[in-house]
Formats: structure tokens, C-alpha cells, sequence
């Protein structure tokens, strides 16, 4: 028996002892609900604003591809009245233990219509024919583009009606203000990166991918599915790099730098930071918008 089914079960059995019976809302009467990563807090929360609870399953800082939830968090599952998936390769392996833990627990995807593409899909761009990168897995990070957010949302908000129908109006307003903010954000993002549409960045993890799509520019990540650069790729990273100018390197903090830093170094390049899983979503990306055209100047 597997760690997770010691503790599923464990669980389950303090469930049966405790439960009362009725809906998992919290004591405060809000609705609880769980969410994959930090960015989706801040989504469900401009929605359901004092409505929700969220309670975020990877902590940040944590490997979505490796994390186990914590006998806390496997309480909150079982008091959890929605899950809102993202499509993490992780949920796959959770969902039926959280089921069995949750009979009651709501799963919604919030991806149902958005176009997943393929995970470092974007290289050297005069090599994205004559060298594969991709390697077949699809890329998680559909929360880094706004018009994606904005279909996320819409999940959200639709399933929040559904089980919370007297708040709607609430929720609707809710979704307007969001999708307003959405719009701002794009505007402001467009203004500071249409002058540099078709132009590349580099980035140690390809998280970026769907970013780069919405605002006209190719991502050239170092790390490819998990994967360190070989020698030879390494050595076609710092030539496209030099012949493009280069000026930053960026990298995400929840990876190691040394690779950036290599390529960094061979290019007489900075190295900054730019984080896919902060917590102010918003923010964020006016922060990062910010840092790129900066650094393609």
C-alpha cells in the first residue's frame, strides 16, 4: 500500500467517525474549495471574493510533478466542497484518491476550452523544424496568459452559480470587474511589447509558452522537459543568443540558475527572476511584461 492510500485511508476513517452528514462548507458558512496552484487563488477569489475559502494544494516553492499533499491538506480535501483542476499531470494521480476521500467533492476543470500546447514547443527559432523540442507533454502553464485566464474565469464563475445559485448576481458582478481587469492588463502589456512582436526571450524553464503566443514573441528555453542542455545545445543557445543580442537570461526561482547562469556568463548577460506561480497573478505579469521589454530594448 502506497503512502497516499495509508493516509486516504487513515482519513477516511476520521471522516466517518466525525461526519455530521450535510455540505462541507466552512464554519464561517463560505464555500470551500480547493485549488492546484497559488495563480488560481487569486482567480477564485476574484470571483467569489467573501463567498470562498480557498485552500492552494501545492504550496509555493513546491515541484507540481512531485508534491504529496499533507495530512492537512488531505483534511481540507475532505471538507472541500470544489476542486478546480487546471490540467497538471499531478491532479491525474490525485483525483481518485481525493474522490474516495470526498464522495461529495465537485471536480471541475477549468481547461476544458483552452488549446493545450506542446510543453518547450519554441527553441532557436531558425532550428524549431530541424530540432525537436518537443517532446510530446503538454505545457501546464495555461494561467500565464490573460485570454486564457479570462476562459478559466468563466469556468469558475458558471460553476459557482451552479451550487451557490442565490449569489449569482454577486458572482456576476464579480466576473465583470475580473474580466475588466483582464482587459486592462492586456492593454498595458500590449503598449509595452507590440514593438517587439516576433522577437525572442530567453528563459532557463519554458514556462512561458502561452504568454508568448498571446503577445507576439518566441520563447527560447535553456531546460526542455525537465532535461539539462547538452553541450551542443548549449553551444547553439549562447550563438543565437549573441547573434540576437541578449542582454537577461531569465529564470524561474523554483528551479537551479546554474544553467541560466552558464549561458548568462558566455553572453556578458544578466540573470533575473521572473516568477510563474506569485501569488498577485495581476501583478505579476504587468512585472514580467515590464522586465522583457526591458530587456529587448
Amino acid at each position: 500500500m502506497s503512502q497516499m492510500q495509508k493516509l486516504t485511508a487513515i482519513l477516511l476513517l476520521l471522516v466517518f467517525m466525525a461526519c455530521s452528514g450535510g455540505e462541507n462548507r466552512t464554519d464561517s458558512g463560505r464555500i470551500a474549495i480547493l485549488v492546484s496552484v497559488v495563480p488560481q487563488k487569486y482567480f477564485v477569489e476574484q470571483i467569489g471574493g467573501e463567498l470562498v475559502e480557498v485552500t492552494v494544494l501545492i504550496p509555493p516553492g513546491a515541484s507540481p510533478a512531485a508534491y504529496e499533499p499533507s495530512p492537512s491538506d488531505m483534511r481540507r480535501v475532505s471538507e472541500a466542497d470544489v476542486w478546480f483542476t487546471i490540467g497538471l499531470q499531478r491532479e491525474n494521480t490525485w483525483i481518485p484518491d481525493f474522490s474516495s476521500l470526498n464522495e461529495q467533492l465537485l471536480i471541475a476543470s477549468t481547461i476544458t476550452e483552452v488549446q493545450r500546447l506542446p510543453i518547450g514547443r519554441y527553441g532557436v527559432p531558425e532550428e524549431n523544424t530541424a530540432h525537436d523540442h518537443d517532446h510530446g507533454d503538454v505545457d501546464p502553464h495555461v494561467w500565464l496568459s490573460p485570454e486564457l485566464v479570462a476562459s478559466q474565469a468563466r469556468v469558475v464563475y458558471e460553476t459557482l452559480c451552479d451550487i451557490d445559485p442565490d449569489n449569482s448576481d454577486i458572482y456576476t458582478g464579480n466576473l465583470d470587474l475580473f474580466l475588466n481587469e483582464i482587459g486592462d492588463l492586456q492593454s498595458g502589456i500590449h503598449e509595452l511589447l507590440d514593438v517587439h512582436a516576433g522577437e525572442g526571450f530567453m528563459v532557463f524553464h519554458p514556462a512561458w509558452g502561452y504568454f508568448a503566443d498571446e503577445f507576439n514573441l518566441i520563447q527560447i528555453p535553456i531546460e526542455i522537459s525537465g532535461s539539462e542542455p547538452s553541450p551542443a545545445e548549449m553551444a547553439r543557445l549562447v550563438d543565437f543568443g549573441r547573434s540576437s543580442s541578449v542582454k537577461v537570461v531569465f529564470v524561474s526561482p523554483q528551479f537551479s540558475e546554474s544553467s541560466a547562469e552558464t549561458v548568462a556568463d558566455e553572453l556578458n548577460a544578466g540573470v533575473i527572476f521572473i516568477d510563474p506561480l506569485a501569488p498577485n497573478w495581476a501583478a505579476n505579469l504587468s512585472l514580467v511584461a515590464g522586465e522583457l521589454a526591458a530587456a529587448m530594448e
